[in-house]
């Protein structure tokens, strides 16, 4: 089993139980009534040529723990920020240490676009998002490789509940994403964070990460594709609204991304991460956006974009 297939299962488990709690018809009511950004999710990153979307999550399989001083005291910094033109918040509780608790507050403490970045595979989900104050989903393509119906399907109600959505490619190769992602997506990602495990005996870092709940019978690197930002940049169509997402560390990288055609960065790590000053940090990167040319030409150069650092 890998660890993907684990965090789905676990996910699936806390869905089936929120859905005998509270009804669909009850979320939807909820959602109905449910406050929003300002501007949406798409605007917001259309708004300036390069945007930050700065993530609040307590814990990754990879990373570990974040400070949790930086997870608390995040989201006033993102908000006061310029170039952060919108907040990821991850609401998986298992792997993640998030709650949609933690995305309602979140809609309390700012007017920015908030995306829900969670294993979505259900429209409950969706309609759970917008009753909790998200303005956008994250959909991974990855997870609907063999039914690209059923994508179609939650689209049409990320629609319906007049959110957005960020359709992801690279948690696992999709050889066609076109042939997945519905064609009037407006927004498609590329995570370069790899989620290939193999089954070994557990020994792994990512088994002690987890608390081990039980025993996992894999080990998992979920490394950091160092070019996949380069190599399946080509994979977005012409038009769309290309964001990066995971192994983006400094300053350096936003140039890099804004030269490959992206409008914008998905980061949390970097920013949270023990021994990181949060201020600090997304100053640093702020002023990088601001040093970005405000017109030009945004179509990727493959040509001069230098491959990414692999250590």
């Amino acid at each position: 089993m890998s660890l993907i297939d684990v965090i789905l299962a676990d996910s699936r488990r806390r869905l089936d139980d929120r859905q005998r709690r509270v009804s669909l018809d009850e979320v939807k009511r909820q959602a109905g009534d449910a406050p929003r950004a300002r501007v949406t999710f798409a605007n917001a990153l259309e708004s300036i040529p390069f945007s930050i979307i700065a993530e609040v999550k307590a814990r990754s399989p990879s990373g570990g723990a974040m400070a949790p001083a930086n997870v608390e005291g995040a989201l006033e910094i993102y908000d006061a920020t310029q170039s952060v033109s919108a907040v990821s918040i991850l609401t998986d509780e298992d792997h993640f240490g998030g709650s949609l608790e933690r995305l309602r507050l979140a809609r309390q403490r700012t007017q920015k676009p908030l995306l829900r970045k969670d294993f979505i595979v259900d429209e409950y989900q969706v309609w759970e998002a917008r009753a909790h104050g998200a303005d956008a989903v994250l959909l991974m393509a990855d997870l609907y490789r063999d039914d690209p119906p059923k994508l179609a399907r939650i689209f049409d109600v990320v629609r319906e509940a007049g959110m957005d959505a960020l359709f992801e490619l690279g948690m696992r190769t999709v050889t066609d994403p076109s042939a997945v992602v519905p064609p009037d997506a407006a927004i498609w990602g590329i995570n370069s964070r790899r989620f290939d495990t193999s089954k070994l005996q557990l020994r792994s870092r990512v088994g002690r990460l987890l608390g081990a709940r039980r025993v996992l019978g894999f080990r998992t690197e979920l490394s950091i594709d160092a070019n996949a930002h380069v190599g399946l940049r080509e994979q977005i169509p012409t038009g769309k609204i290309a964001i990066a997402e995971s192994g983006i560390h400094d300053r350096a990288d936003l140039r890099r991304l804004f030269d490959l055609g992206y409008r914008a960065a998905l980061i949390g790590t970097a920013f949270l991460k023990h021994g990181a000053n949060v201020a600090s940090v997304v100053g640093t990167f702020d002023d990088e956006v601001r040093r970005m040319p405000s017109t030009g030409d945004l179509r990727p150069d493959f040509a001069r974009v230098p491959r990414a650092r692999t250590a």
